[in-house]
């Protein structure tokens, strides 16, 4: 699937290739926004609330590094990207792994300034 261009020329493509793992590939973003991250969320609206994970970084046991409403320098911002691909996972959050039918969207955003760069929104009954 094509991730869809919203800002930054940034673009490339999403594959789940199991219930909980995501390849994006041919990835290609300025690294221009100063806290911006993979993120996925469970309601409707992309953006950041309480149902946001930034998937950047998990833990051992899959929970997020990070939580997704902290603006601070621990937080890393993703680099510029020339054609790379990425691997990620989706999160365990309290105890239970996410899989593809729980996520409503993946995206690059910029939680700072609310900027969306790229995104696929996750069909209604997705079953990998």
């Amino acid at each position: 699937m094509n991730l869809t261009h919203r800002a930054h020329a940034s673009y490339g493509f999403i594959e789940f290739t199991s219930e909980s793992d995501i390849k994006l590939t041919n990835l290609f973003y300025d690294g221009e926004g100063p806290k911006t991250n993979w993120i996925v969320g469970t309601s409707d609206t992309i953006g950041v609330d309480a149902n946001t994970y930034i998937i950047d970084k998990l833990e051992a046991d899959g929970q997020p590094s990070y939580k997704a409403d902290d603006l601070s320098a621990a937080v890393p911002s993703q680099p510029a990207y020339k054609g790379i691909d990425l691997t990620l996972k989706l999160p365990t959050i309290n105890g239970k792994q996410l899989k593809g039918s729980d996520i409503k969207w993946v995206a690059l955003y910029c939680r700072q300034v609310k900027m969306l760069f790229m995104d696929v929104l996750v069909p209604s009954g997705f079953n990998q």
